[in-house]
């Protein structure tokens, strides 16, 4: 039996584009196209960033790739970068000296040798790194300042300058690097003006003038000394002399006046002091006056202030003064010295009964308690300790001096350097 065979069916088999000849010209078609796209992408995508980052204006071409594309593209529509706003950092204040002050650390005790036998202790002044102060002991039945010490502000030294009153104390003692001035009282009152150079203090002084009421203070600045001086029932004058010269002038005169009361002052050549002027207020008041005078030259100028003006002081930038006289209704006063005729003022404390002025400061005296006042923030400063009583004696060239009289039973001199930097 013969087998039968089926008969298999072919398919058409169909063409593939790879068999073709046209197969790789297309590939390669594309593949250049897709490069283009991307190039153009790259690119249009390198100029919107440098914008946005780096703020640079890129001009686009004007033909090309991104042309065709029908608008040119700004960075806000891709991307919106909002840069961080840059803050100054703020300084951080830099603390005031005062601040981390110690009253109890900051003061020192003027303490004698025990060959030193005084117990009483005034007027203390200081120039350079010496303090001058006059020291006294009973003669008699009176308390005598009869000698003048000499305290090292750098080593506490206590040393006994060569000089001996020819009548009862030494008042008011004043002093720099070439002279020494001082009030040689008598008991009752009145006395003389000595001055000596300070390398001939074993010599005798050369006597200024003769003082026949009161006991005036004195101020020394350079070779020039001033001070106002009772001279008749009613009449008090303002003196200056030069030291150099002995030569004496009036250069103000008081009647009947309470300006004569009214100490002067002297720093870097200029003297000032306290007069009458001639603004009337509705409350009766009459204004007063700071004159200010080159001691150099004959001018006069006015101050025109806006309160009673007593015992002005100056440091060459500011005035200060007191508007009575010395008790717990006086107030405190300062003013920057300007080219005008007339003060701003402004109050720095009430109740001051004493006050004194320094290159940086006013120290000022409120019910037993010593304060500074800075003039560069407007501040004040208590720099006596709680619970210690004190009594004002002055102030210059960096330092404070008081006497603690929180005992009665002796002196107790104190003196605090302030620190302003």
């Amino acid at each position: 039996m013969k087998k039968r065979y089926r008969r298999k069916k072919f398919s058409r088999r169909r063409s593939s584009l790879s068999a073709s000849n046209w197969g790789p010209v297309v590939k390669l078609a594309l593949f250049i196209l897709g490069g283009l796209a991307l190039a153009a992408f790259l690119t249009l995508f390198v100029m919107v960033m440098l914008e946005v980052v780096f703020h640079v204006d890129t001009p686009l071409p004007p033909d090309g790739i991104v042309a065709k594309i029908g608008r040119v593209f700004t960075p806000k529509d891709i991307l919106v970068v909002t840069p961080t706003p840059y803050v100054s950092p703020v300084p951080t204040a830099t603390p005031h000296p005062m601040q981390s002050y110690n009253a109890e650390e900051g003061e020192k005790e003027v303490v004698l040798p025990a060959d030193l036998q005084y117990y009483w202790f005034g007027d203390p002044t200081v120039c350079g790194d010496k303090m001058l102060f006059s020291a006294g002991k009973i003669v008699g039945d009176n308390v005598r300042m009869c000698a003048l010490l000499e305290f090292d502000l750098q080593t506490g030294a206590v040393t006994e300058l060569p000089v001996k009153p020819r009548n009862a104390n030494f008042i008011f003692p004043v002093f720099n690097d070439q002279w020494l001035v001082y009030l040689d009282g008598k008991v009752k009152g009145g006395g003389e003006i000595c001055a000596l150079r300070m390398n001939e203090l074993g010599k005798e002084p050369v006597v200024i003038k003769t003082v026949y009421t009161g006991q005036p203070e004195l101020r020394l600045d350079g070779h020039y000394i001033s001070w106002i001086e009772r001279t008749g029932t009613n009449r008090d004058k303002l003196f200056v002399c030069d030291l150099e010269t002995t030569e004496t002038t009036v250069v103000d005169m008081f009647t009947n006046s309470s300006y004569g009361t009214s100490a002067p002052y002297m720093h870097d050549g200029t003297l000032i002091w306290a007069a009458e002027g001639t603004e009337h207020y509705e409350d009766g008041r009459i204004s007063s006056v700071i004159k200010h005078i080159d001691i150099e030259s004959s001018g006069i100028r006015d101050y025109a202030v806006d309160t009673y003006v007593h015992d002005p002081k100056t440091n060459g930038e500011y005035f200060a003064w007191l508007n009575a006289h010395h008790s717990d209704k006086s107030a405190l006063f300062t003013a920057k010295a300007s080219g005008d005729n007339a003060l701003e003022s402004k109050m720095v404390a009430e109740g001051v009964v004493d006050f004194a002025i320094d290159k940086e400061y006013l120290v000022y005296s409120v019910d037993e308690v010593i304060y500074v006042y800075f003039f560069n923030n407007g501040q004040s400063y208590r720099i006596t300790p709680e619970r210690e009583l004190a009594q004002l004696l002055g102030a210059s060239e960096g330092y404070v001096m008081w006497m603690d009289v929180t005992t009665r039973q002796r002196d107790v001199l104190k003196i605090a350097r302030i620190p302003v930097d």
